[in-house]
């Protein structure tokens, strides 16, 4: 016997299960594969290490945790029996191999297997339970690929105030510790799903994100300072977010398997190549040899794809903007073209916006001046600085349809800081990621979500015919259709509809009212000089800081101002039957 504690093969426990083969040993435990001589049928059981009472509690806990999860990439616990003052759980036996042996997948492969284990894990999360040791050794790999979630050795009711680690102090497996874990704070379903993410990064990349040492401390004081690794293929974006170190950013195990299925069906639905590889080396061939050299020939040209769904913030990286201060991602700031980065300095006041948006080049095909740099398939226009607070660059798509204007510029106090230098860092970071189709955006919208609607559409023509001389019949669609304008025939003045996510309306938003039944607010000159606009509250939601914010519809209307408020009355006049028309 290798522990010599008093447990043999061929030993009935409970005279029911008869020991057959010690498969492996655990943190709170040994697993026997053995038979129900009952029913016939293979099962594993699991004995509690002889330490101390508390381990037998334990391992009674984790029954009770495990009998709560029904789910089929959960393994099932059938019975929990007692042989004198051993406790024994009785579970599915699965003649598998873990997904630590499997070692690197494709990235196909690794989403389908999160989908898989984020289910079990909002199953096991609805239970009431957490698992607390999500790695690559303990998801069981069925004969037909299934994964299955196995070793509550740690697990805990989320009720319970009683904890028990097996480590006497940390919850888990370093490694695969989320930061407030690593660092002494209880475990939560926040910190499961910290987990699940470095698994699957371990998966596809063949190492925890916090890397490889000797000594496991290391990995422990790593993962306590946020020091994550982070992946550059197809499922950067959602481990991205599933290793978030705040856990407040990341998102429940439900979302997350959202996430991970929109990749996987993504990664699916790629066209096949290699029935026509041949033909396309013939092709590639042949191109090089008839034309001249201008651009790589491996180079993918970088493409927008689907406006509804590519994802802005997949072209900016707040780790690349750490040197110029403290980084924060938003990507609910504005409108749905557009994400931020906030830079602020390690002590003291100020802060600088990072913001970069997808716009459409204008029909003439001219884009703001600028000192024009070809970068590969695009045109980099770094324009004249006209002000100290600002500094702005533009990436020109390949087509000539879309431009990606990136702008830097000081939020408030001002710090000492070379925005263009912030600028230049920004594009730099957009260069290297549009490579082929820009990613999308992995967590699908809400169905009443704004993005979903087209500006331009939402007033009909008697909502437009309130606004003196409309161009009804010309109207100017912006990126994505979350923008549109309508300018008068009759007047410099012009009718904007823009969609929004921001901060819930305050006294600061001028004006508190109603339209339709929607919270409001309107502002004059809110929206520069010689305009009126209104905030219309649309659907209200959590935004990634785990903060409220609203989606919000915006009615512009730019012109001359007159003393009698001329342009906040027709702002008031059309946004009232526009707001009705909101979706929901």
């Amino acid at each position: 016997m290798a522990y010599g504690w008093g447990v043999r093969s061929r030993r009935l426990i409970a005279g029911r299960y008869r020991l057959e083969e010690q498969l492996g040993s655990g943190g709170m435990g040994v697993v026997w594969r053995a038979t129900d001589e009952e029913l016939g049928r293979v099962v594993a059981v699991k004995r509690a290490l002889p330490v101390a009472g508390a381990q037998a509690k334990l391992l009674k806990r984790e029954a009770k945790a495990a009998a709560r999860v029904n789910h089929p990439n959960v393994v099932t616990l059938y019975d929990v029996v007692t042989s004198g003052d051993e406790v024994w759980l009785v579970m599915e036996y699965l003649p598998a191999s873990t997904l630590a042996g499997q070692g690197v997948l494709p990235a196909g492969r690794v989403a389908q297997i999160g989908v898989q284990l984020a289910d079990a894990l909002t199953a096991i999360h609805a239970a009431g339970v957490l698992h607390r040791d999500v790695k690559p050794s303990n998801v069981l790999m069925t004969n037909d690929g299934r994964p299955k979630l196995t070793d509550f050795g740690v697990s805990r009711s989320v009720h319970n105030d009683i904890t028990v680690s097996r480590t006497g102090g940390l919850d888990g497996t370093p490694g695969y510790l989320a930061p407030e874990v690593a660092r002494g704070e209880d475990a939560t379903s926040a910190s499961d799903v910290f987990s699940l993410g470095a698994t699957l990064f371990a998966a596809v990349e063949g190492v925890s994100p916090v890397g490889k040492a000797d000594n496991p401390q290391v990995l422990v004081w790593r993962a306590a300072r946020g020091d994550i690794a982070e992946s550059h293929g197809p499922l950067r974006q959602v481990l991205s977010a599933l290793l978030k170190p705040d856990p407040r950013k990341r998102p429940t195990a439900a979302q997350a398997k959202q996430m991970l299925e929109a990749v996987a069906n993504g990664i699916r639905q790629r066209p096949p190549i290699l029935a026509r590889a041949a033909i396309l080396l013939v092709l590639v061939a042949t191109w090089g040899l008839l034309s001249y050299p201008s651009e790589s020939a491996s180079a993918a040209s970088p493409t927008v794809g689907d406006p509804h769904t590519v994802d802005p913030c997949s072209l900016l990286d707040p780790g690349e903007l750490k040197r110029f201060g403290n980084t924060d991602l938003d990507p609910d700031y504005g409108n749905f073209n557009r994400c931020d980065v906030l830079i602020r300095p390690e002590e003291g006041p100020g802060e600088v916006d990072v913001r970069l948006t997808f716009e459409l080049v204008p029909k003439t095909g001219e884009v703001p001046p600028g000192q024009i740099e070809r970068v590969g398939l695009v045109q980099v226009v770094r324009h004249p600085i006209y002000s100290d607070s600002s500094c702005m660059r533009s990436l020109v798509m390949p087509d000539k349809r879309y431009a990606i204007p990136i702008t830097a510029k000081f939020n408030r106090t001002r710090f000492p800081v070379d925005l263009c230098a912030v600028a230049e860092s920004a594009v730099s970071t957009a260069l290297d990621r549009l490579k082929g189709t820009i990613p999308r955006r992995v967590l699908p919208p809400a169905p009443d979500s704004l993005i979903n609607v087209d500006a331009c559409a939402m007033p009909d023509a008697d909502i437009l015919a309130l606004f003196p001389g409309v161009d009804a019949n010309n109207p100017e669609p912006a990126f994505g259709d979350w923008e549109c304008r309508w300018r008068s025939t009759t007047s410099n003045s012009t009718l904007m509809v823009i969609f929004d996510q921001r901060d819930p309306l305050n006294a600061s938003d001028g004006k508190q009212t109603t339209f339709a039944g929607h919270p409001a607010a309107v502002e004059d000159n809110g929206y520069g000089d010689n305009t009126c606009v209104s905030y219309i509250q649309h659907r209200e939601y959590t935004n990634d800081d785990a903060r409220p914010a609203i989606e919000a519809l915006m009615v512009v209307v730019f012109g001359q101002q007159t003393a009698d408020g001329r342009l906040c009355k027709l702002v008031t006049d059309i946004s009232e039957p526009l707001a009705a028309k909101l979706p929901g």
